[in-house]
């Protein structure tokens, strides 16, 4: 039996975002581990604190207790803890949905300097933040100085991604309001393994929960099964 390590994106539900992806790599035969990244699955408060350094070694201990082989797949900020832990250990395969290597909003760099004195980035339009709860699982806001630890991971991934040498499958998704394609394709290209793949879907950022959710779920678990079968 092969072993899937998946990992949630920055704010968002660390079950309810992956979609029908555990459950269809469960179907095929595959251990899923599925660990809450340190601040999330609770209320936006909790993520006050924590540091980049925490999200790691949350991922990294559930990455270390999956028996060999193991794969690691992680969605946006989950994409750049993945990128890590294939960067550290021998990684059977690694699969990354459009990973948060940037922003679109290139306000968010600004988040370092703000957090002090704007403590919350949220939607400043009560209806559309109503909207937001509504259709998706994730915290609709989220303290400043948390997104400020995911730049200083996203600052420190880029010198580890030429040490990937598994098999990697990147997806971008065409239609990402969050990560550009442009930091998508740095994260793809900076992979150092000749053995890479990238896709394009078109797709919100939360491609787990898009009408094509299914569909991006057996493609990876195709692909999984693959790479897997021939790295035994």
């Amino acid at each position: 039996m092969s072993n899937v390590l998946v990992l949630h994106g920055f704010t968002s539900h660390p079950t309810l975002t992956m979609g029908p992806l555990p459950d269809t790599l469960c179907k095929a035969g595959f251990k899923v581990a599925q660990p809450t990244l340190p601040g999330h699955g609770t209320r936006p408060e909790d993520l006050r604190g924590v540091r980049w350094l925490d999200w790691l070694q949350t991922a990294r201990e559930a990455y270390l207790a999956l028996p060999e082989p193991r794969a690691v797949v992680g969605l946006s900020m989950g994409g750049l803890l993945a990128g890590w832990l294939a960067a550290e250990h021998k990684t059977a395969a690694l699969v990354a949905l459009a990973p948060a290597l940037g922003f679109k909003n290139r306000l968010a760099y600004l988040a370092p300097l703000l957090h002090p004195i704007k403590p919350w980035a949220y939607s400043t339009d009560p209806a559309e933040e109503a909207r937001r709860r509504a259709k998706s699982p994730n915290y609709p806001n989220f303290p400043t100085s948390a997104l400020s630890q995911l730049i200083a991971l996203q600052q420190r991934l880029p010198e580890l991604l030429p040490r990937v040498w598994a098999p990697a499958l990147v997806l971008e998704a065409a239609h990402d309001d969050s990560v550009p394609k442009a930091a998508v394709r740095r994260y793809f290209d900076l992979i150092g393994g000749p053995h890479k793949e990238y896709r394009v879907y078109p797709s919100q950022h939360d491609m787990l929960l898009d009408p094509l959710a299914q569909q991006i779920s057996d493609d990876i678990t195709t692909w999984l099964q693959e790479k897997l079968a021939t790295s035994k």
